[in-house]
């Protein structure tokens, strides 16, 4: 799917279409507009018309919104998907596709060529094991979804679960628990999506029980209609009747409960090392007071309702109270819209490849016609010079005539051989002098790269000024605002490129088996970098490398692939990793009178001098462990040191421009 600017997210709930139209706007992403469409009858009703709601709602919505020159991305229910997690044993890179090709037979509860499925790799930063998530839907489903889009002529671009969509919206808009896992609860009408987001994985499910349940036990306990029961649940709050009405509804209050403490045994008995630390609250179900009260106490971790978004900036239409009330309902969308975007984590899509290729088709027909008619052209010319040329020579003219007529053809002809040798001695000193310029724009594309991974993850990086004072009142500032542990900032203390003549061939550990060295090499082969970064940071260590350092590392390969201006880029990220973690105080000398033994991984001597150096200031700096030029009056011996190596692979001498340039080329993702 080409990359998009502009997406519209839609779910079809069971009580209402939502929708959110999103455009990328340098690192975030604006709302420009959103609708809400109830339908007229909660579909998961029996005797009712489903497909003839879903397409009124259809049609309303497209009455009321443009959807032209944007990508369209669906969502498919929970209930309606079979996701499954396996963990990969240590094979290697070549041979994981034939593995999860046979899981996938394995787990998938249907013959394999009745679903629509896909596989995504998941793995914890601090553990070498790979997880494998596998999502499937029957084509039937999707078929059935399709229909009720293609029944009012709009073409959908992406497929994607809803769990998933959540867990993209979650991991990009950084509503994560910072120490922890977190587990997020999407109450819906007839279900509740469960999703957990932990360190560098994700595991889903789905539950039979919503907002629905709860109506039909007030049916049972007070012999309403069900559209009754449902006006009673939304005012139980402000009823006289309140108490008797949470007495008819907490059998299924329990039952939620109960269905979420087994979701979460079963996660924490395959992931025993798992700590919640938060619960995000999402859906119109967390309306009903008292929920949220009650899944706090008997869970015991803190529920947070979601009311805004980081990441998600509003704009004309979109910035209304309206948008906020129902922030709770655009989950999905946002999570949908942001794929859209190539912004995620998750990238599978669920789009049946019949339906994807013949999009694809459709978009290169008018192309296919005009170079038909640039064909027929051709082959007129011809045509019309050879009719012309027997009219030249018709029987009846002198031979004098064609004779000159043949002398002028010989000395064009003579003529031009004569430019076209002249224009290849001239190419071929062209040449000559552009291979000069070959890879100059190799160490650029290295050094911003990781500019831009920095300038992404390291939000509390201070910009100086022009003067001292200037640079000091920035740090001053950022001192008095954020405490130290917290700063998320990326020091820079060296930088190393090492040619590789072929980058598969990076240099082994010396204590590394044969086994060992074949497992690491990569594939393909040819020139490359091996480029070492080693920094510092004030974030603790396993905050540092979970939050800044692994997201750095992962974003660097989106980032490499950026074409330079009209140029391709000069580089791939082959393979990254946190190569070790230093400690500050492993680079101070030895007691006086002792002989120095240096650590194996201390830094050289004048970073560790340059650190040991006393700062300026009062008597209490003098006391510091190990003061921090930088910020004075603070200690730097809890900071984080690192290293941190890529392999690129060199892709070409920058000489050849592209073709036809992206207009975004050079915006950073």
């Amino acid at each position: 799917m080409p990359r998009a600017n502009v997406v519209w997210g839609i779910d079809i709930g069971q009580c209402a279409l939502k929708a959110l139209k999103v455009r990328r706007v340098g690192e975030d992403v604006q709302v420009e507009a959103f609708d809400i469409i109830e339908h007229a009858r909660v579909l998961s009703q029996p005797d009712i018309d489903r497909p003839q709601l879903i397409r009124s709602a259809l049609e309303q919505f497209l009455s009321r919104n443009n959807v032209g020159g944007s990508t369209v991305a669906v969502s498919m229910p929970g209930l309606t998907s079979f996701p499954s997690y396996v963990k990969l044993p240590p094979v290697e890179p070549k041979r994981i596709p034939d593995i999860i090709r046979f899981e996938a037979a394995q787990q998938i509860p249907l013959p394999i060529e009745e679903v629509v499925w896909q596989w995504q790799t998941f793995q914890d930063p601090d553990s070498p094991d790979i997880e494998v998530g596998i999502f499937a839907v029957r084509k039937t489903d999707i078929a059935e979804m399709l229909s009720h889009f293609t029944g009012v002529a709009m073409n959908v671009d992406l497929v994607q679960m809803a769990p998933l969509a959540l867990y993209n919206f979650i991991d990009f808009d950084e509503q994560r628990a910072k120490d922890g896992a977190t587990l997020l609860v999407d109450v819906g009408a007839d279900k509740t999506d469960l999703v957990v987001a932990d360190k560098g994985r994700m595991w889903t499910r789905t539950i039979r029980i919503g907002g629905n349940n709860f109506t039909e036990a007030l049916v049972r306990a007070f012999k309403l209609s069900f559209n009754k029961a449902e006006k009673l649940k939304r005012t139980a709050a402000t009823s006289k009747y309140a108490r008797q009405i949470f007495q008819a509804m907490r059998p299924v209050f329990a039952d939620l409960v109960q269905e979420v403490q087994r979701s979460l045994g079963h996660y924490t008995s395959l992931h025993r090392e798992t700590r919640f630390k938060k619960l995000l609250a999402l859906g119109n179900g967390f309306r009903l007071p008292g929920l949220q009260k009650y899944l706090e106490q008997n869970l015991n971790i803190p529920v947070h309702r979601l009311d805004g978004y980081n990441h998600l900036k509003t704009a004309g239409p979109a910035d209304t109270p309206i948008f906020t009330e129902n922030a709770m309902s655009f989950a999905v969308c946002y999570g949908l819209a942001l794929q859209g975007l190539e912004l995620t984590t998750i990238d599978a899509n669920l789009l049946p490849g019949e339906i994807a290729r013949e999009r694809r088709w459709s978009a290169k027909r008018p192309w296919f016609a005009a170079a038909a008619a640039v064909l027929l052209a051709a082959l007129a010319g011809p045509v019309w010079r050879s009719y012309a040329d027997r009219s030249a020579l018709e029987p009846g003219r002198p031979l004098a005539t064609a004779k000159r007529v043949y002398d002028d053809l010989n000395r064009l002809r003579q003529a031009r051989n004569q430019w076209v040798d002249q224009g290849k001695m001239e190419e071929q000193l062209v040449e000559k002098y552009l291979r000069l310029y070959g890879y100059r724009n190799l160490q650029p594309a290295v050094l911003g790269m990781i500019s831009q991974c920095i300038s992404k993850y390291a939000t509390h990086q201070p910009r100086f000024g022009v003067t001292e004072a200037e640079r000091a009142d920035v740090l001053k500032q950022l001192q008095a605002k954020v405490p130290r542990h917290q700063r998320k900032i990326v020091i820079v203390e060296g930088l190393e490129m090492e040619f590789l003549p072929d980058y598969r061939q990076d240099s082994p550990s010396p204590d590394a088996t044969m086994a060992q060295q074949e497992a690491n090499r990569l594939p393909g082969g040819g020139p490359g970098l091996k480029v070492t970064l080693m920094g510092r940071t004030l974030l603790p260590r396993a905050q540092a490398n979970a939050d800044l350092l692994r997201p750095m590392l992962r974003r660097s390969e989106e980032i490499a692939r950026l074409p330079q201006g009209n140029l391709p880029s000069p580089i791939q990220v082959r393979k990254w990793q946190v190569v070790r973690f230093l400690d500050m105080k492993a680079t101070q000398g030895t007691e006086s009178g002792a002989p120095e033994r240096r650590s194996p991984t201390a830094m050289p001597r004048t970073d560790t001098e340059m650190y040991n150096r006393p700062a300026p200031g009062s008597s209490e700096e003098d006391k510091l462990e190990m003061p921090d030029l930088m910020f004075p009056g603070e200690d730097m011996s809890k900071d984080t040191r690192f290293e941190i190596r890529w392999i690129l692979s060199i892709e070409n001498d920058g000489l050849k421009p592209l073709e036809s340039p992206r207009p975004d080329a050079n915006e950073p993702d």
